[in-house]
C-alpha cells in the first residue's frame, strides 16, 4: 500500500530536535499521512536557530520517513553579538523586543526589521530550494507544502510552483504581515509595503492556503485562490491518563512560553483579593509557569504582591509538559492581546481540552477560542478586565479542590474532533483536491 501512496514534499524550518508548538503541526501530520494515501518527504535545516530544543520529539518521527537536512545561513549569531550575547538562538516570540536601550540593541532591531525580509530565516531559502528542486527532478512529487513561520519558507514554495508546476499548499500557522511583534519593530514604510507584496504574491500563487483558525482565514481569503481551515490539535498518545489525581496544592498553571501580549493584570488582582479574603489561600494556592515567562510580566506579578504564590519551572520536554497539564488544577489560557485577537487560536487549547482539566480562559468572549470552549461544553471565556468573573472562576474550582484535594476532570469526548489523526484526514482531503491524477 505504501508504494501506491502519492508523495508530498513538506518544507518546514522547524523539525525535531527543535521544540515548541511550531514543530508539532507537521511532525504529527507526517506521522499520520500514510494512513490517508500520502507519503511525506521532509526538507528542513541541519542545524537551525531554535529558541529551545526537545530531543524527545525525535521519537515521533517514523523510522523510515525520508528527512532531508540542508545547510542554512543564520544571521542570528551576528544579531546576538550586536546585543552582547553569544550563540545563534532567538528569543521566543521576539520576547523582550520592547527592551531595547543600548545603541547596539537599537541597531540590531533596525537591521532585523528592515534587512531580513520577510524574516531572518530567509538565509535558508537557497538551500531549501536546491534540495527541493533535486527531489522534484529525481521523481514524481504530487504536491508541495510549505509551512510558516518562518514565512520566508513560502517563497521557496512559490519558486518551485513557478518552475515545476507542482501543486502547492502554503500553510499559515501564524499571521505574516499582521504578526503582533511587527508593531514593536522600527519598520520603514517601504519595508512594510514590500512585506505585504511578498505575502500577497504567495497567497495568490498557492493552489490552496491552509490556516489554523477561521479568523485568520477570513483575513486572507480575499487574496487567496482557495483557503481551508485545518486547526491544530492533540495527539492521543501524548495525553496521560485523564483520571483524577490528588494534589497537595491548588495550582493555576500555564505550560508554554508566556509572551509580552499575554499579561493579565485582572488575574493578578483576582489572586491578590482571594489571598486577602480566603483563609489558607495564600498557602494552598499557587501560580505556576512551566516554560519561559516574559520578564516584564514576571515583574508585574511580583509587584502585585504575588511573589510567594509563584512557582517557576524551566522548559520541559513535550511528554513531560502534558503530564504537568494533567496535574494542574486550573489551566490558564490567556488569548494574546493583539488586533483581531478574536481570531486567535493558541495551539495549547487542544491539549488542554484533551486533558479534561478545568480551564481559566481570558480573552474575547466572541472569539474563535470561546466558540471551541462552548462547543466542547467547557467553562466560558472571561473578559480581560473582568476581575470578578476571573475571581469567581478560580474560587469555584478552589472550593471543589478543598473538598477532596483531587484535580477536577470534565466528562465527555466532544474534543475528539481535534485529534491529530482526524485533522490529518482533513489535510489529505486538500491534497487530493490539487494532486494530478
Amino acid at each position: 500500500m505504501q508504494g501506491q501512496n502519492k508523495k508530498v514534499l513538506i518544507i518546514s524550518y522547524y523539525w525535531p530536535p527543535a521544540g515548541g508548538p511550531g514543530v508539532q503541526r507537521f511532525l504529527k501530520f507526517s506521522k499520520h499521512l500514510r494512513s490517508f494515501g500520502w507519503e511525506p518527504i521532509i526538507i528542513t535545516p541541519e542545524n537551525g536557530a531554535y529558541p529551545y530544543e526537545d530531543p524527545s520529539l525525535l521519537e515521533d518521527v517514523p523510522a523510515d520517513l525520508m528527512v532531508i537536512k540542508t545547510p542554512t545561513l543564520e544571521p542570528f549569531e551576528i544579531y546576538n553579538k550586536l546585543q552582547g550575547k553569544k550563540g545563534k538562538s532567538v528569543p521566543v516570540g521576539m520576547g523582550g523586543i520592547k527592551d531595547s536601550t543600548s545603541i547596539f540593541q537599537k541597531l540590531a532591531k533596525y537591521v532585523r526589521a528592515n534587512f531580513f525580509l520577510p524574516d531572518a530565516r530567509v538565509g535558508w531559502n537557497r538551500y531549501a530550494y536546491k534540495a527541493a528542486a533535486q527531489v522534484l527532478m529525481q521523481g514524481t512529487i504530487d504536491a508541495i507544502i510549505t509551512t510558516g513561520p518562518p514565512h520566508s519558507t513560502h517563497l521557496v514554495g512559490k519558486a518551485l510552483r513557478n518552475r515545476f508546476n507542482t501543486p502547492w499548499i502554503a500553510d499559515f500557522r501564524d499571521p505574516w504581515t499582521k504578526i503582533y511583534y511587527n508593531q514593536f519593530l522600527p519598520r520603514t514604510k517601504r519595508t512594510a509595503a514590500k512585506d505585504l507584496e511578498m505575502e500577497t504574491s504567495v497567497l495568490k500563487t498557492a493552489d490552496i492556503v491552509t490556516t489554523v483558525s477561521k479568523g485568520m482565514a477570513e483575513g486572507l481569503k480575499d487574496r487567496a485562490k482557495d483557503i481551508a481551515v485545518i486547526m491544530n490539535g492533540f495527539e492521543n498518545e501524548d495525553i496521560p491518563d485523564t483520571s483524577p489525581s490528588a494534589t497537595d496544592l491548588f495550582t493555576i498553571g500555564y505550560i508554554g512560553n508566556y509572551k509580552p501580549n499575554q499579561n493579565l493584570p485582572a488575574l493578578w488582582q483576582a489572586i491578590k483579593e482571594l489571598k486577602a479574603e480566603e483563609e489558607g489561600f495564600d498557602q494552598l494556592a499557587k501560580l505556576k509557569f512551566t516554560g519561559i515567562i516574559d520578564p516584564f510580566i514576571l515583574q508585574d506579578i511580583k509587584d502585585a504582591g504575588l511573589e510567594d504564590q509563584l512557582i517557576l519551572q524551566d522548559f520541559v520536554a513535550h511528554h513531560e509538559a502534558t503530564k504537568v497539564m494533567s496535574n494542574t488544577n486550573l489551566l490558564l489560557l490567556p488569548i494574546p492581546q493583539t488586533d483581531n485577537n478574536q481570531y486567535l487560536l493558541t495551539g495549547k487549547i487542544f491539549e488542554y481540552l484533551a486533558n479534561k482539566n478545568a480551564i481559566l480562559s481570558v480573552g474575547p468572549i466572541d472569539g474563535n477560542a470561546a466558540d471551541i470552549l462552548n462547543n466542547c461544553k467547557r467553562d466560558s471565556m472571561c473578559k480581560y478586565e473582568d476581575v470578578d468573573a476571573i475571581k469567581a472562576h478560580i474560587l469555584k474550582y478552589y472550593q471543589l479542590w478543598k473538598s477532596d484535594k483531587m484535580v477536577f476532570k470534565h466528562e465527555g469526548d466532544d474534543h475528539m474532533i481535534y485529534s491529530r489523526k482526524a485533522l490529518t484526514e482533513q489535510l489529505a482531503v486538500q491534497l487530493n483536491k490539487i494532486a494530478h491524477d
